[in-house]
């Protein structure tokens, strides 16, 4: 009788030994689970850029008075990662923010098959041709700037800076 009082006793210190344990890795797959939700999360690549729906990108330009900057990405894109970098620098967000409506425009077709046709018919507006492309424009829709590519912080800088600046007074003889 001493051997089933042995494992009778046994039992319950075992139970109350394993739901420690059980609780510390309920909880680490709890906080797992959180840091890849979060790790994983959908990214637009939008950084510190407040990213507006491009559909509705020509009316706010004229409601502030500011150009539209255009953003054609693509998600499997490599160089549109390297230009992600950069829009998530307080010094140009805060600069495109100020001086621009930005609109992302992300390009669905080698995953989807096909663009919606919003995206293909801006697309084809501003002959974009690749990514990243970025395209600068006002209110009307008429182009201030483009640029095609990734090359650099600097020339993104530059590209800002020409697609900001007032257009030259035309002179008549």
């Amino acid at each position: 009788m001493d051997t089933t009082d042995a494992a009778a006793s046994s039992s319950p210190q075992s139970q109350s030994r394993l739901s420690p344990v059980l609780l510390w890795v309920l909880l680490a797959a709890a906080l797992f689970r959180i840091v890849t939700a979060v790790m994983d999360r959908p990214k637009d690549g939008a950084g510190r850029v407040r990213w507006q729906p491009h559909s509705r990108a020509a009316a706010l330009s004229r409601a502030t008075g500011r150009p539209v900057l255009y953003d054609f990405t693509a998600a499997w894109c490599a160089p549109c990662k390297l230009l992600d970098r950069d829009w998530n620098d307080p010094k140009i967000a805060d600069r495109v923010n100020a001086a621009f409506v930005p609109a992302r425009v992300v390009d669905r077709e080698r995953e989807e098959g096909r663009n919606p046709e919003e995206i293909a018919r801006l697309q084809s507006r501003y002959e974009v041709t690749g990514f990243p492309t970025l395209v600068a424009t006002d209110a009307d829709g008429r182009v201030l700037a483009k640029s095609e590519g990734y090359r650099g912080r600097a020339a993104l800088e530059r590209f800002l800076a020409e697609a900001t600046e007032p257009p030259a007074p035309t002179r008549t003889p």
